[in-house]
Order: C-alpha cells, then structure tokens, then sequence
C-alpha cells in the first residue's frame, strides 16, 4: 500500500510515479489504492483506515496531479511474473493457478487475498493461510497483512512488517533470498490488532 495512514501520501506517490515512469521500479496495486482510485472517481467509498487523511492530503495538492494519480493507479496490472516465471510479487500473494492470469478473480485475490468468511477478535477479517497449500514453483513476494517478522513458508514469503504501525520496513532482495529491514522512526497510525498479535504465519 502506498497510501493512507502516513504523514505524507502524495509524497510517496509523488516519488513511486517517477521511479516507474523512470524505469526504476515496479509497482503493485494495493487494496487503500483501489479504494483511492474508486473514491477519486466519484464511487461512494467509506473515508476509513486512512483514506479521510489521504484525502485531506490531495485536497492540498494540484487537480493535474490527482488526475496523474488516478491514471497511474488505475494502469496498474494485478501482479508480476518475472525471472522467466521463477518469482511473482502481488499485494496478498497468489496462488499457482491465478499466476499470470488477467481476471477480476484474479485481481481480487492479488489485492485482498481470500478471507474465511469471519472476523477475529479486533473486528478484522481472518485470512484463509493460502500460503501453507502452495506448492508452485515460482517463489511468491507479497504483502497486506502486517506480521512481526517475515518467515518463509512453502517458498512465499510476506514482507509487510507493519513500518506505519511502528514495525519495520522490509525489503527481500532477489535471488540472494535476503531481507534488509529498517526500523519505524514512529508508530504513524495505531494498529486495529496490536502488531505483536499479528497471526502467526500459516
């Protein structure tokens, strides 16, 4: 995610748009952009989870620039499939059969993964461990779910270690297989589950 809950949103979209209009990134859509995107085009969308703070950010910034935003959230493809299909990086992960696939199912589990059907004990969807089923070869980079510490299981790996909720930034570095991390300066916005109560990785 690149938006909603830090200080400066436009920032970091401001700096992700030129990195890949540059040719030095890639980027993935997260579910906060996809809710951006909606809101931005006028859909009713609830102003939670950061997105009323985001919003109160791109008031302060130029018409040119929120139209740019849009353009580029809304050109961004649901995951990857590099190194000659040896690793894929999607915002929840995905599974075998959906890798590179083009669909709204597809899509949907790149950006939400798949939930139970029920919610924990703070309120929050519990997410189906789709990771300890997966048995592709491609190895699988994702995120969304905050958890205190990155461990490998059936060759994916999630490496959101919860930076805006006072966690770390975590990077893996590829094919060395090598996390770099680096430390929260703060805890930007108060986890709905205390960061240490992130479930432990299926």
């Amino acid at each position: 995610d690149l938006v909603d809950r830090g200080p400066d949103s436009p920032g970091v979209l401001r700096l992700v748009m030129g990195m890949v209009a540059a040719g030095h990134a890639i980027c993935v859509p997260g579910n906060h952009e996809q809710k951006l995107l909606r809101r931005l085009r006028g859909r009713d969308v609830r102003l939670t989870h950061g997105l009323a703070e985001t919003m109160a950010q791109l008031e302060a910034e130029s018409p040119e620039f929120v139209s740019a935003v849009a353009r580029f959230v809304d050109g961004l493809v649901s995951h990857f499939v590099l190194d000659g299909g040896r690793l894929v990086v999607a915002h929840a992960g995905l599974k075998e059969e959906y890798q590179g696939r083009a669909s709204g199912r597809v899509r949907a589990f790149a950006l939400f993964g798949e939930t139970t059907g029920e919610t924990d004990e703070y309120g929050l969807p519990v997410r189906y461990p789709w990771a300890r089923d997966y048995r592709g070869s491609a190895m699988v980079v994702y995120g969304h779910t905050p958890t205190p510490e990155p461990e490998w299981v059936n060759n994916t790996i999630c490496v959101d270690t919860g930076c805006v909720f006072g966690g770390r930034l975590t990077a893996l570095r590829y094919p060395e297989r090598e996390l770099v991390s680096v430390a929260a300066k703060r805890e930007w916005y108060a986890p709905a589950r205390p960061l240490t109560a992130a479930p432990a990785r299926p």
